[in-house]
């Protein structure tokens, strides 16, 4: 009978953390620092939405570097396509087919950061801005910087404009989408190096 009490005791206490866990990590998504420094050798977007490549497409443009990575792209897309789906003028388009290099073969967060690695490599890159959605950044922060330890990160997150924050518990396909990346997160964190 004690020990019954006990385990739902413990039981009791393991799901309010969890609970508590889960808001203060919605509540917690990085925002884009205002003071983010100017550059980095290279930009790294993982796909997984249009806003993803336009930002970091945007911060080609701006100067913050003069390379960048699409990691995870689907098959039969190409640079003409993705310029098409940017809405690039011609000097939009020169920069891109000039700068910008596709990467396919990538099927998930861990195989970003091996792609990510292999690139940086070949190009001597020694610092990435690394660009992805905001409730993504966390857990891919953890798996780049373990993948990549000497490399300088500046994490840009991107918040969709279809993640409304406000009242979030309310909406059950947002809930759904942060209660995976959190899972998925918390799974990250306890996982060992290598």
């Amino acid at each position: 009978m004690r020990a019954g009490k006990w385990c739902a005791g413990i039981s009791v206490v393991i799901l309010f953390s969890l609970i508590a866990g889960f808001q203060h990590f919605v509540l917690t998504l990085p925002k884009t620092p205002p003071d983010a420094p100017a550059r980095a050798d290279g930009i790294v977007v993982i796909t997984g939405g249009q806003q993803r490549l336009a930002t970091g497409f945007a911060l080609l443009q701006a100067g913050r570097s003069t390379k960048m990575l699409v990691s995870g792209v689907g098959n039969g897309v190409n640079k003409a396509i993705l310029a098409r789906e940017l809405g690039l003028d011609h000097h939009g388009t020169s920069l891109f087919d000039c700068c910008v290099e596709l990467e396919f073969q990538a099927g998930d967060t861990r195989g970003n950061a091996v792609a990510a690695q292999s690139w940086s490599a070949r190009n001597q890159i020694r610092s990435v801005l690394l660009v992805t959605a905001n409730y993504h950044m966390p857990r891919a922060a953890q798996i780049f910087t373990r993948q990549m330890p000497d490399i300088g990160f500046i994490f840009w997150p991107v918040s969709p404009d279809d993640l409304t924050l406000q009242n979030w518990w309310y909406q059950p396909p947002i809930l759904r989408l942060l209660g995976r990346e959190y899972a998925k997160y918390l799974a990250e964190s306890i996982r060992r190096p290598g």
